[in-house]
């Protein structure tokens, strides 16, 4: 394992130290300084390159940094760095969890329980650091942040990497406690035993508040929330669980042994009853829509009228509640290739390209054979362009000479900034052993030609086109037939002349379209 060089770091930390506080910087408190710099860059490159690098290499920097943020324990020391020492800490109970998720081949119970106490820590750490959006690294030029790269984009990065997590996390807990609300609705149904409290028990396992504003007599909607630095350490009820809950609280509202409240607002029931109805539109889940048929949910509201009577009461929700749900159903974000495209390392016009393929879906097809036989498989990226759509590769590692790259090794999706060397750039450069060749193949199936701009494509401006990317061809493409197409093609070839420097693209002209094309093995699109 390839641990940063210690000499240079504390060279490098000692003339900052010593320059930043000569006359009250104990030994102590200059030590704690380089091992958490040491350790915040250790992390943020194991999040950010986690998915290329070995699990075992993974293991032995998080059991070499839990030892060595163990040792910084001057009080004086961590609350004056309070926002980097418990941003370090988030990323490494962030990557703990990711690397226990990662490992389980299942998640019982008891596993997802001890990975959500891991990653309880992360949220708790983040929150803890107090990153004040930009105002952290504006309100005073500070040296070290600088110098190991600490700054808005890592803290995005970080905030990104959580909730995506937590996400992900939300939907396993989801599906550990939904056979449990299966069984609890089985019993209201079929019985009409109302275990409300095994629902709440239940959905607190994983801190999901579960509302009863049903049996309350409330109307709370659930409006979603705008992502800030924040992160709340409550998980999502998701719409089955919801849908379950709120059946069970109407059911029991209709039943004969519960007595109607003094002062019970029908209005406010109805209205729960048609938001009930409205998230049952939303939901496709097999048991759902055999449980809560409209069968039973006729049969439901009939109780529900009998009981509650009330003129107009079908549940019809007002403009309000249907602009609360609006954000659920939303349009879906389109993305383009940028048009015109990007100055290329090679390019080519192949007209009167496959006129045997009527559809853009046969052509998609015929693309997508050579390229997912060459490896490319998953690495392919979607955008609407012209009357047509581009298809992109993921970035590649690979050889001038056509030797193949370990798949492991292959594909990237970050390699460093537009031309922003730090010393964080020099620790990266010896934390991972960086390939020299990187491309992107671009493919444009319009009835006319690309055009090409003279603004050079850079690696941060192709990470972020691949991030905004369809995974397969949109659907209103697929049907889509042009009397005349046109391939264009595009080759983004980015060299890197020594380690640790940034890639730049290779404008030299000495690879042709065709030697990239059968170098990839893909030379029979356009043969």
């Amino acid at each position: 394992m390839k641990f940063f060089n210690y000499l240079f770091l504390f060279f490098l930390l000692t003339v900052f130290t010593n320059s930043v506080n000569a006359q009250e910087n104990p030994e102590s408190i200059k030590n704690d300084t380089i091992t958490l710099a040491q350790a915040y860059m250790n992390l943020y490159l194991t999040e950010t390159y986690f998915d290329t690098l070995d699990r075992d290499r993974i293991s032995k920097i998080l059991a070499f940094e839990k030892g060595e943020i163990g040792k910084i324990n001057n009080r004086s020391f961590i609350t004056n760095n309070k926002t980097l020492f418990n941003f370090t800490q988030s990323l490494f109970f962030y990557l703990q969890t990711k690397q226990i998720t990662t490992n389980s081949k299942n998640f019982e119970r008891n596993t997802l329980r001890r990975i959500k106490s891991v990653f309880d820590q992360a949220i708790e750490s983040y929150n803890s650091s107090d990153i004040d959006d930009v105002e952290t690294f504006l309100k005073e030029r500070n040296a070290l942040y600088e110098m190991i790269n600490f700054n808005q984009e890592s803290n995005n990065n970080l905030n990104d990497a959580i909730w995506e997590l937590k996400s992900e996390l939300n939907s396993l807990f989801v599906e550990d406690i939904y056979p449990d609300f299966k069984r609890i609705f089985y019993k209201a149904k079929l019985k009409n035993e109302f275990e409300f409290d095994s629902l709440t028990y239940f959905s607190k396992l994983y801190d999901m508040p579960l509302s009863m504003a049903i049996l309350e007599n409330e109307l709370r909607l659930d409006i979603p929330k705008n992502k800030s630095n924040f992160i709340s350490p409550n998980y999502t009820v998701d719409n089955r669980l919801e849908l379950i809950s709120r059946y069970m609280q109407l059911k029991y509202l209709a039943t004969s042994e519960k007595r109607i409240p003094r002062n019970f607002d029908t209005d406010i029931l109805y209205k729960n009853y048609g938001y009930f109805m409205k998230l049952l539109g939303f939901e496709d889940d097999e048991f759902i829509k055999k449980e809560l048929n409209p069968t039973a949910c006729d049969l439901l509201l009939r109780q529900l009228k009998s009981k509650f009577p009330k003129d107009e009461s079908d549940g019809i929700l007002n403009e309000s509640f249907s602009m609360v749900l609006s954000p659920s159903i939303a349009e879906p974000q389109m993305y383009f290739f940028p048009n015109p495209a990007p100055l290329a390392s090679a390019s080519s016009i192949n007209a009167n390209f496959k006129p045997e393929l009527a559809t853009l879906n046969q052509v998609d097809l015929f693309l997508k054979g050579p390229l997912e036989n060459a490896g490319y498989k998953n690495q392919l990226h979607y955008y609407y362009d012209l009357d047509g759509f581009a298809l992109t590769t993921s970035l590649e590692k690979f050889n001038l000479n056509g030797a193949s790259i370990p798949s492991k090794e292959r594909f990237t999706e970050n390699l460093g900034g537009d031309g922003k060397f730090s010393y964080f750039e020099i620790f990266k450069s010896i934390f991972f052993d960086v390939e020299s060749e990187y491309r992107m193949f671009a493919f444009i199936v319009a009835s006319k030609a690309a055009s090409m701009s003279n603004q050079v494509m850079t690696i941060s401006f192709a990470e972020e086109l691949l991030k905004n990317s369809y995974d397969s061809l949109p659907e209103v493409l697929k049907e889509r037939v042009l009397a005349n197409k046109t391939l264009s093609i595009f080759i983004y070839h980015f060299h890197q002349n020594d380690i640790g420097q940034v890639p730049e693209l290779d404008l030299s002209g000495k690879l042709t379209v065709q030697d990239h094309l059968r170098s990839a093995r893909i030379n029979q699109i356009i043969q």
